[in-house]
């Protein structure tokens, strides 16, 4: 019992650390870990309604709202514009996104996670491809 006591707390900080910095506001929306066609729409939706729901702002990137359903839960842009950025490549990036995802158990289609690292490349790290 003692062993379990000890392992715990590390196995949670592990887990809590393995996706990247955390956001010093610990409040986070109910829908945040949820996949953003989840959290955009009842499951009872006509597809009419989840097509306009998912469907971006004009000017947004398709990934914003999906980058911004899941990953702001855990942190904001600051792990992207810090000075020791940890990712050095796009396919650096991708792979943390899926970790991230697997982390959190979001379960995010391939394509959505493909579109948070496009989101990603585009707006912070401008890797070539």
């Amino acid at each position: 019992m003692k062993k379990m006591t000890i392992l715990l707390p590390l196995v949670l900080a592990f887990t809590l650390t393995a996706c990247g910095e955390k956001k010093t506001d610990t409040a986070a929306a109910p829908d945040a870990a949820k996949p953003a066609e989840q959290a955009a729409t009842p499951a009872s939706a006509a597809p009419a309604a989840t097509e306009t729901a998912q469907a971006p702002a004009a000017g947004d990137h398709p990934g914003k709202a999906i980058h911004d359903a899941n990953c702001i839960s855990c942190h904001d842009s600051g792990v992207y514009t810090r000075a020791d950025r940890k990712m050095q490549d796009f396919a650096m990036l991708s792979a943390q996104v899926r970790r991230c995802d697997a982390n959190l158990g979001s379960k995010l289609f391939d394509e959505d996670m493909d579109k948070i690292a496009a989101y990603l490349n585009d707006s912070y790290y401008h890797f070539p491809k």
